[in-house]
């Protein structure tokens, strides 16, 4: 009869039980997980991470979700999986814990009915483990939607439970998910959303994705807290406290760390009841297994310090081992997985008790690629132009796993490929390192163990430093003996530039292979323990309040990216932002002067030249925000009202001056892009990845390269944030005439986009195809400026557009009228001119139509 369940024992009958946190029943291809009734209704913790990806996007195996507090309730003959809300907190049993539960929803992340009555002893209730844990959990579906541009689905009839394991520390559910589109469009309305099919997988219309998930037991004592402070940078575990009446609408910041106690409370230096456990992969390949080991190895110099040796323990997986023994609680997994290229990627992503912010679960994931890419210097790579400003806010996919990588997200992986793989090929070319003999096997090492320590800090807690390379002079990086025992910059959590010498200059370190000053000082505000709280608390604040005084200390972190502070960035060094850019660029000139000069080698081929000059328009794209970040820039400072120094303080006009000198000589000088004709035409593809007509022409457009590098330029220089900023300086200094202006900034620049207009009659002037191309793009937005109302804080744009137009109108008129220029060049002026006369006497574009 409708309503009447089957006993648990008929159902379970032939079935296996495996004992652990949620018992396991399996018979056949059927999987139940038997839920007990003490665990009804108590919050646990619950996880899930990629085991099975696609070879590309952002489902790299190891890659870890969202970590829940979560709790199974029992409604009438339903089990529903309920993730509970800890964003907003108050004393258990008081009045305003029933406010809260009465005004704050929980999430309903799943639902299974039962399949049997409950045992009739223990009144366990049984559930389908593929119906409970199979659907979308993790919102991959969007994730692959907007990675894809294909509306996958889930097609649960084709996804199954792939492997169970369970622990009484711990229940391990592996489902293998099916996601389809049952055809692709014929025709897109928008290009700009067209499909971007995945290319690894035999056909795009199915794919699958495998996820773990796992179900365990919070910490039954928490974890002690341990606030937050701004000037130290840990990943937090944030929430409103409605039962701190002195919050004043804030939330409470409890930073997130790993469990370590003193066997020996009494010892100055102990080693910790249960050290972190650190598995690396049995994929790893054996050759790079001890640069990586040691990058892992090298926190217990800080941790030590800190109180705690041997805080970290690494193990190496066994060859015969399980994959999903990586899969555990109070464990790190160090991952080593493949996917498509040309890219690479690092990242260290991990778990908490949400409860308290300690650490229960994490990953470092490398990919093979990294070795593999940085030796290979046949492969034809393309540059990003906008790379340098995608680099400040890295994308993350929707859903679960942007909750989990929007504060984690690190690009760092693929940043320090780069710079390996530059500096390696420069090196060869100087003849300083053979890539394929043991100099060349040091090299990679080291660069493996930089992007280990970096990954691995995130999963102890700590948070990117971009402005930690800023406390290092560049003379300093050029002493090998300071290297040697400071490293490059005073930390690891910085995206640190490769310490490659121009020539002549003596070497040093390449890569950054030891901890930092603020590295140690981090780990000790974070792991350090005090014999009582009020000893805690005093000592904590004085360890905080080093960083008022002590300039290897400074941290400044993703969110400080667009603060426009010149020494918060990502892949510089030295306390010189213009002179690294500087350098940078002349490492990338010499490589292409090396490159040009010498002969093929066997086994080399064209590739080569096209990879070198897209070096170079590489290492100039993320030259140029080291430079433009000067204009109309301002240091800022994370420090206490103590150290009585100022928050925000404007970039001298001097140094903005050369700011803006450096940017025009470099990117809109007339000579700045010139190159040998006879090495134009040999810039080479691979011929093998062009199957199919539209794969890429053999022709390389220099125009493209130089206007998309260019526009980088023109946008930094010519923006209306620009001249906000600029603006506001005026009421942070006594005498705003000492600051560089808006208006200086345009007479600049036109001065350089235009400099062929003071060398003589416009027929006099030859005016290349770079260089009508530039002229054609600012006289488009002088022209766009002039018809469009600016915002209430970028006033002074239209008027100094209108100026600049003004001045730019009489300069052509002038140069035309004294010529005798006929064809492209004067064709190229006289457009120019007319463009800006119509702006000149166009209308306002009213707002909002």
């Amino acid at each position: 009869m409708p309503g009447v369940l089957a006993p648990f024992a008929e159902v379970t009958r032939e079935a296996k039980r495996a004992d652990g946190y949620l018992p396991v029943w399996t018979r056949d291809d059927r999987t139940w997980l038997e839920i007990p009734a003490a665990l009804l209704n108590k919050p646990f913790f619950m996880a899930s991470s990629v085991s099975g990806g696609t070879g590309e996007g952002r489902f790299w195996p190891g890659l870890t979700g969202r970590g829940d507090m979560v709790e199974l309730r029992r409604v009438g003959h339903t089990v529903q999986l309920i993730a509970r809300n800890t964003g907003v907190r108050a004393p258990a049993g008081s009045p305003l814990a029933r406010a809260l539960s009465e005004s704050y929803s929980d999430s309903l992340l799943a639902a299974a009915p039962l399949v049997a009555a409950p045992h009739p002893q223990s009144r366990a209730l049984l559930v389908d483990a593929n119906v409970l844990l199979g659907g979308d959990i993790t919102n991959a579906q969007l994730a692959l939607e907007a990675q894809h541009r294909l509306p996958y689905a889930l097609d649960r009839a084709n996804s199954s439970i792939d492997k169970v394991r369970t622990t009484p520390g711990g229940s391990y559910i592996t489902v293998r998910q099916h996601y389809a589109v049952p055809r692709l469009p014929t025709t897109v309305p928008n290009p700009a959303l067209a499909p971007n099919p995945p290319r690894t997988v035999p056909d795009v219309r199915s794919l699958f994705i495998s996820m773990t998930y796992t179900l365990a037991p919070l910490p039954a004592i928490p974890l002690k807290t341990r606030a937050a402070d701004a000037r130290v940078g840990y990943f937090n575990t944030s929430f409103v406290d409605l039962g701190d009446d002195n919050q004043d609408g804030r939330r409470t910041h409890l930073i997130r760390r790993w469990r370590l106690e003193k066997a020996d409370p009494t010892a100055a230096v102990s080693a910790p009841k249960e050290p972190i456990r650190v598995v690396m992969d049995r994929n790893i390949p054996e050759k790079w297994r001890e640069p990586v080991r040691e990058g892992l190895l090298e926190w217990n110099k800080a941790f030590e310090r800190a109180g705690l040796r041997n805080a970290v323990v690494v193990e190496q997986q066994p060859a015969d081992a399980d994959w999903s023994s990586l899969e555990g609680m109070r464990l790190i997994a160090v991952r080593w997985f493949a996917q498509e290229g040309p890219g690479s990627t690092a990242v260290g992503p991990s778990q908490s008790d949400p409860r308290t912010g300690e650490m229960l679960r994490g990953a470092v994931i490398i990919d093979e690629n990294r070795v593999r890419l940085m030796r290979a210097r046949v492969a034809e790579t393309v540059p990003v132009l906008d790379q340098a400003a995608a680099s400040a806010s890295p994308q993350a996919l929707p859903g679960d796993f942007a909750a989990h990588l929007a504060p984690d997200s690190c690009s760092y992986g693929q940043d320090a490929l780069d710079d390996a793989a530059f500096g390696l090929e420069l090196l060869a070319a100087r003849g300083q390192i053979d890539p394929d003999g043991p100099e060349g096997d040091r090299f990679i090492g080291q660069a493996l163990k930089n992007v280990a320590m970096h990954e691995l800090g995130h999963v102890l807690g700590l948070r990117h430093n971009f402005r930690a390379s800023a406390s290092v002079t560049l003379a300093q990086l050029r002493d090998p003996a300071y290297t040697a025992v400071n490293g490059l910059s005073p930390s690891v959590m910085d995206y640190n530039g490769q310490n490659t010498p121009l020539e002549g200059e003596p070497l040093a370190d390449y890569h950054m292979t030891t901890l930092g000053t603020y590295d140690y000082w981090a780990i000790e505000y974070g792991y350090r323990e005090w014999p009582d709280a009020a000893t805690e608390k005093r000592e904590l604040a004085a360890l905080a309040n080093r960083a008022d005084r002590e300039p290897l200390l400074a941290y400044g972190t993703d969110e400080d990216l667009a603060n426009n502070d010149p020494l918060i960035n990502q892949r510089d060094m030295g306390d010189d932002p213009l002179a690294y850019a500087q350098r940078q660029i002349k490492l990338a000139r010499e490589l292409w002067r090396r490159t040009t000069t010498r002969a093929l080698r066997p086994g080399e081929d064209f590739t080569l030249y096209r990879r070198t000059i897209s070096r170079v328009f590489g290492a100039m794209a993320t030259s140029l925000p080291l430079a433009t970040k000067m204009i109309g820039g301002s240091y800022t400072a994370r420090v206490s009202p103590a150290a009585q120094r100022p928050l925000v303080q404007p970039v001298p006009a001097k140094d903005q001056r050369a700011a803006l000198a450096l940017v025009v000589t470099e990117f809109f000088g007339s000579q700045s892009f010139k190159f040998d004709p006879q090495l134009m035409v040999r810039l080479g593809v691979d011929q093998g990845e062009r199957s199919g007509p539209g794969r890429g022409g053999v022709d390389y457009s220099l125009q493209t390269q130089t206007l998309a590098l260019q526009r980088l330029a023109l946008d930094a220089l010519m923006a209306e944030a620009l001249a906000g900023r600029l603006a506001d300086a005026e009421s942070q200094v006594a005498d705003p005439r000492t600051l560089l202006d808006f208006a200086e900034v345009q007479t600049t620049l036109s001065q350089a986009v235009w400099s062929e207009l003071g060398k003589g009659a416009a027929g006099n002037v030859a005016v290349d195809s770079l260089r009508r191309n530039l002229q054609r793009e600012h006289v488009r937005r002088l022209a766009t400026g002039l018809v469009r109302p600016a915002s209430q804080s970028a006033a002074d744009v239209r008027p100094v557009f209108r100026q600049t137009a003004l001045q730019l109108q009489a300069r052509l008129s002038a140069a035309l009228a004294g010529s005798k220029a006929r064809g492209l060049v004067r064709a190229h002026l006289d457009d120019c001119l007319a463009t800006l006369s119509e702006a000149l006497k166009a209308p306002l574009v009213k707002q909002g139509v």
